[in-house]
């Protein structure tokens, strides 16, 4: 059954059509290859890079140096930057053809603004449904303000690709202690069980959203709920032998659609969480 998912696991969503491996332009085995362009599709360890020349369908491996050329990576670490390789980022590659005309990637540079623009607006949205949540007798005074975020978020969602062109193959939810961002011991079960059972699924990606309870301010929800997807992110790759390129760059939710009541310590408790899916693209071929 395909299900929704929310723009902020790939910190966006929008309408760029998935490309085939079969229309990509092949690279001649041996041979190394430079090129820039912007990832149209991502599925497993592939990822389709669209160039002046043509479509490149490029693949990453653990060896795959993959950093920001300028800016900063937030708190994403440089051996996570693989997380930001998203469909409609603009990306410089390098690496070298193999006998299925395919681009094994050496090296993949891109600048960091794309992250921090779309988290920025992430976060602005979340504060001003805050205020209106706290206060509805003001909405009018924020009306502006949320115009202004939904027009930046529009614009974001043109230039990213389409999220509905994945099914949600499985999922788990990790609960955290109060202004935490570390795994329990039950929340790592839960991790291990679906990193395990990732592995059975053909050409998956991870993605993964983390949420905050109402008890904290705006700015601090925001950190916190990043902080907890950053978490699991890491304990993925260190414990869970899911490599940073399967993963999308973790989603910092806030407060934002909560699973419960924060008017209750019981309804917190189930809105401190993260959420992973394993993901599969519908539109593009395995490499």
């Amino acid at each position: 059954m395909k299900r929704p998912v929310h723009p902020a696991m790939l910190l966006a969503a929008g309408v760029l059509a998935s490309v085939t491996a079969a229309s990509a332009q092949p690279i001649a085995l041996g041979m190394k290859t430079k090129c820039d362009g912007i990832i149209t599709a991502r599925s497993g360890d592939g990822m389709t890079v669209k160039t002046d020349q043509g479509s490149v369908l490029a693949v990453l491996t653990a060896n795959t140096d993959v950093s920001a050329r300028k800016g900063r990576l937030g708190l994403i670490k440089k051996d996570a930057a693989a997380t930001a390789l998203i469909p409609g980022l603009k990306v410089d590659v390098e690496g070298v053809g193999d006998d299925k005309g395919r681009l094994i990637t050496t090296k993949v540079r891109f600048f960091a603004s794309d992250l921090e623009t779309a988290r920025a607006i992430e976060a602005g949205l979340s504060e001003t449904q805050g205020q209106v949540a706290a206060n509805k007798e003001g909405i009018a005074a924020n009306r502006q303000a949320i115009s202004q975020v939904q027009e930046e978020q529009a614009d974001i969602a043109r230039r990213f690709g389409q999220l509905g062109d994945y099914d949600v193959s499985l999922e788990a939810t990790v609960y955290f202690d109060v202004g935490s961002a570390v795994i329990s011991q039950e929340g790592a079960h839960d991790l291990a069980g679906i990193a395990a059972r990732a592995g059975e699924v053909q050409g998956y990606m991870i993605g993964v959203e983390g949420y905050a309870d109402a008890s904290g301010g705006a700015s601090v929800n925001q950190k916190l709920s990043l902080d907890r997807s950053q978490a699991v992110v890491n304990w993925l790759a260190q414990n869970g032998g899911i490599p940073f390129f399967r993963m999308l760059a973790p989603g910092a939710m806030s407060t934002a659609r909560p699973a419960a009541s924060n008017e209750t310590a019981s309804g917190r408790s189930q809105n401190r969480r993260v959420v992973v899916k394993v993901l599969v693209n519908r539109g593009i071929a395995q490499p």
